[in-house]
């Protein structure tokens, strides 16, 4: 059986605001698998690329902004019913 997998981020206030260990402790104890993590400050290009379907909308260039301020924990959760 293949198993699901997800993409998660914790976006800058919630890195700033130390939810981390939080976050993480949730998808554990539903029982999912970590197989990836990454922290890293987005660049305005990468974020750019990811938020790209909502380019013509008017919050784009704000949460471009956002998302670019701070630290992100990028995360891949593993398991059956992960998505």
């Amino acid at each position: 059986m293949n198993k699901e997998r997800t993409f998660i981020a914790i976006k800058p206030d919630g890195v700033q605001r130390g939810f981390i260990s939080e976050i993480i402790g949730r998808f554990e104890k539903k029982g999912f698998k970590l197989v990836a993590l990454k922290q890293l400050i987005p660049s305005r290009e990468l974020a750019e690329n990811h938020y790209g379907i909502h380019k013509d909308r008017p919050f784009f260039n704000d949460l471009v902004n956002f998302i670019s301020s701070g630290p992100v924990v990028a995360m891949i959760w593993e398991g059956d019913g992960v998505i």
